[in-house]
């Protein structure tokens, strides 16, 4: 990336939350008359504003440059197996205004429905400008192309069936993720940690972010460790068609075949004992199967989001497990997710995209020319 570039001044207004004209000169060594095109191409498309006066140091005081956040919105829909949640957010990941819903994923009709609750809350903002959608969903997703790929979950759905329909909608960035991915995203707190979030709900899915970076893979599969077989292959059957998968054993679904109910009669049944055993032995299976990912990644933290996750025997039996299996040098620090974390991330990842030097730079090359 060159800093000279229009993308390039953003990241470094960005990185720096503001500077002078005159800071960004002696920073990039550029001319003074390119400098002053190119921000003023920034300004019309409303990534950067001038913002405070700086100390005067003679004749005309300078103005710090900004990064122009004010009024910008994400739209973030996070698409579980059972529910649905759309919210509206600031840049930061920070919700404004939101719904949730209970759906069944293959209902072909899940989709529209989230989208136009995301169409009214985006309506019942004022002065917001959207930057662009992020879409959760629970399957596969191709990093390259958005399309959803493998789709266990949601077989009814076509591979572009998100990206289309987003599309006939708004033309802004769209970013479509795993939302344990997403979630993993959310969870991150910063460069320098390594994180492996899962997310133990009907299925069961997991993120790695590692620099900063969310891990996807040749095939966007990196975590897809609901399928991985543990057991024999005459175990018990799982939805993607073989037996022995972690999922047949450890996920909601397994767990509601074997008591009936929903995820959230488990919740609230969670201390009695005929579920805490079947909890306890979940738990048990998935921290066991988790121990080769922690010895793999080594992370700071492992954290256990969804429905289920979190419950605080979910999360001491899974540690109990990753201590009793992997050399305590590896130990990560085990511990619940936090709620709204896949909203949060696919906030993060959004932005990320919008703003990327090489996608303002061709949001400038194709704006119209002033007259």
């Amino acid at each position: 990336m060159s800093a000279t570039s229009h993308g390039g001044l953003l990241a470094l207004v960005r990185e720096h939350g503001g500077l002078s004209r005159q800071q960004m000169l002696d920073v990039t060594g550029m001319s003074r008359g390119t400098l002053v095109a190119r921000l003023d191409a920034l300004a019309r498309l409303g990534y950067i504003y001038e913002a405070e006066a700086l100390a005067p140091t003679g004749g005309r005081p300078a103005r710090r440059v900004r990064f122009d956040d004010r009024g910008r919105v994400v739209l973030a829909v996070d698409l579980g197996q059972t529910h649905a949640r759309v919210a509206v957010t600031d840049l930061a990941g920070r919700e404004l205004r939101g719904s949730a819903s209970d759906v069944q994923i293959a209902d072909p009709g899940v989709l529209a429905a989230a989208l136009d609750s995301g169409a009214a809350l985006l309506a019942g903002g004022r002065g917001e400008r959207l930057v662009g959608v992020g879409i959760g969903v629970p399957a596969a997703v191709d990093p390259a192309s958005g399309t959803v790929v493998h789709p266990t979950t949601i077989p009814g759905w076509a591979p572009g069936a998100v990206r289309d329909a987003v599309r006939e909608r708004w033309t802004v960035p769209l970013v479509v993720e795993n939302d344990a991915r997403a979630g993993a995203v959310g969870e991150s707190r910063g460069p320098d940690e390594t994180l492996v979030h899962v997310k133990l709900s009907m299925g069961i899915g997991c993120g790695i972010v590692v620099g900063g970076e969310v891990l996807r893979g040749a095939a966007g599969l990196a975590g897809d460790i609901g399928h991985v077989r543990v057991g024999p292959a005459t175990g018990p059957l799982c939805r993607c068609g073989r037996r022995g998968c972690l999922a047949a054993y450890a996920s909601g679904r397994a767990l509601l075949e074997r008591l009936g109910g929903s995820l959230g009669d488990l919740v609230a049944a969670q201390f009695d004992p005929t579920v805490a055993a079947a909890l306890t032995e979940a738990a048990d299976v998935l921290g066991t199967a988790l121990a080769t990912t922690v010895t793999t990644v080594n992370p700071h933290r492992l954290v256990l989001g969804g429905t289920l996750g979190p419950l605080p025997l979910v999360v001491e039996r899974v540690r109990r497990q990753i201590h009793e299996t992997v050399t305590e040098r590896a130990w990560p620090v085990v511990e619940a997710g936090t709620s709204g974390a896949t909203v949060t991330g696919l906030a993060r990842l959004v932005v990320a995209a919008a703003y990327a030097p090489e996608a303002v730079d061709a949001a400038v090359a194709a704006a119209p020319r002033p007259p």
